[in-house]
């Protein structure tokens, strides 16, 4: 039934992300903006949002920058939105349709413009490149997979182990894929809006300090700060003539 799933998968990659990299999108752009709406305005309305008005212009600032910084065939025709939550969390996050959460304690790991938008590229990126759809997507195909179990009479061993072996092999790599597609794609998004890509290292660096102990890479969804910084590192020559291009540009 994994096999069968994993096959199905396969068969419904009919899309493709901006580096050209078989994606599984099994719903209209249409249902994802609008649940990426419902979200975004819940968040709003539950969560403390930050009342230094210092702190949500300069995201906003940055964000704005980077959100005018794609190619033409890359952009996205969005109403993009940023909102500073109150918490203590080093984060930031992207939901479908141009919504964008940024935690104050980013600020604890990004400590100028440069780091903060090596974030919000990163995250920029994962609206531009659909990579909610895609989550969303291999989600539901795994619960296929576990129903079909179920109805075909499988033991709960049997069950708990096709779950372990779907969330393994769909859901925790695909994620590790998106993210190396994020760092790639966020360092010439920051680097044509006109910053510092070399910073993207820096602030790698800092995650790395503040996180501490971290699971294994295998079964985490994101890669080491090492695989990042070093994906980083591959793309920094053709990253910093990017920039030396868009300040030549103005």
């Amino acid at each position: 039934l994994s096999t069968a799933v994993l096959l199905v998968a396969f068969s419904a990659a009919c899309a493709t992300s901006p580096t050209n990299r078989r994606q599984v999108v099994l719903y209209s752009e249409a249902d994802m903006v609008r649940q990426g709406e419902g979200t975004y305005r819940q968040m709003q309305s539950e969560l403390p949002m930050s009342s230094d008005p210092r702190e949500t212009t300069y995201v906003r600032c940055v964000a704005d920058h980077v959100i005018a910084a794609p190619e033409p065939t890359q952009q996205a025709a969005y109403r993009w939105e940023v909102t500073v939550f109150d918490s203590p969390q080093a984060n930031a996050f992207a939901l479908p349709g141009g919504k964008i959460e940024v935690y104050t304690g980013l600020f604890d790991v990004a400590y100028n413009q440069d780091q903060l938008a090596a974030v919000m590229a990163n995250e920029v990126v994962h609206v531009l490149a659909k990579h909610g759809n895609e989550r969303a997507s291999r989600s539901a195909l795994r619960r296929v997979g576990i129903a079909a179990a179920r109805v075909l009479g499988a033991s709960n061993n049997n069950v708990q182990a096709i779950d372990f072996g779907t969330q393994l092999g769909l859901q925790l790599p695909f994620g590790r894929a998106q993210e190396s597609e994020a760092d790639a794609m966020g360092l010439m998004l920051m680097a044509r809006a006109g910053f510092d890509p070399r910073e993207s290292i820096v602030l790698w660096e800092n995650m790395s300090l503040d996180r501490g102990l971290r699971p294994s890479e295998f079964l985490a969804t994101h890669p080491s700060p090492e695989t990042q910084i070093t994906t980083l590192r591959n793309l920094m020559d053709q990253a910093l003539s990017a920039r030396v291009q868009a300040l030549s540009s103005g």
